[in-house]
């Protein structure tokens, strides 16, 4: 792949930066509708920038999808996550993914089917299926989980989080830790933040911190994410709609 093709395939997962994965057992707090827009920088040895949008719209079933588009030159990429709430708890119905870099496509689907605890992944053609445990969650539903779980119990520096999520055929655990505060600026405010870091384990100098901002109802404030190759990407929250209360 080019340096411009891997670039470009670096500044698209930028979307995945914010698949928060975090579970609780407590009642969730409210789960309201918005819109959020992002700007994103990357230095990547040449500059990029570009936009994420990222909203939670309720539908005539009851059952909410969370959808995230974002762009960059002639590379984009958007995440869709369908789920209910069952009991207080976030329960994935179905999840797509699809990116596109220059003519390079790649399609994900991930249908859940809980009577039987499996799912279904299917990419590039190809089918399988999977067990998983109660509470499993998709690469999009579990910020939301992460952002209702923030706003139920004290944030305390040092936390360790630990959730399971389906990702890539397999179900893994993701660790974040709780790491302090900080006032962000963005084009809405300077807001109080809660700093948490992506714990990869000690064999990676990969590194991602996630900022939520608690008057925002904890919502996704920043995101830096620093490559092991010393490149660097941000996105930078610019506009924020409550749909309904």
């Amino acid at each position: 792949m080019s340096y411009v093709k891997q670039t470009l395939f670096n500044a698209t997962s930028l979307a995945g930066l914010f698949l928060v994965l975090l579970w609780s057992s407590n009642s969730i707090a409210e789960l309201r509708t918005f819109q959020a827009i992002y700007t994103s920088q990357w230095d990547l040895g040449i500059s990029l920038s570009g936009k994420a949008k990222r909203s939670l719209v309720k539908n005539s079933d009851g059952n909410y999808r969370l959808t995230t588009e974002a762009s960059a030159m002639i590379a984009s990429l958007t995440e869709s996550s369908l789920f209910s709430l069952l009991d207080d708890q976030l329960q994935p119905i179905h999840y797509s993914y699809q990116r596109k870099v220059f003519n390079n496509k790649r399609n994900v689907e991930v249908a859940f089917d809980w009577p039987n605890k499996k799912v279904k992944n299917t990419a590039e053609g190809s089918s399988w299926l999977m067990d998983i445990v109660p509470h499993t969650l998709d690469k999009q539903s579990v910020q939301l989980r992460l952002q209702l779980d923030l706003a139920i119990t004290p944030v305390v520096e040092g936390q360790i989080y630990a959730y399971e999520v389906a990702d890539g055929g397999l179900l893994k655990t993701y660790r974040f830790i709780a790491d302090g505060e900080d006032l962000i600026e963005t084009a809405l405010g300077t807001f109080k933040s809660v700093r948490i870091k992506r714990d990869r384990g000690e064999d990676t100098d990969r590194e991602t911190w996630i900022w939520f901002a608690p008057e925002l109802d904890y919502t996704i404030v920043r995101i830096v994410q620093k490559e092991t190759d010393g490149k660097r990407y941000q996105l930078n929250l610019t506009h924020l709609n409550w749909l309904e209360r």
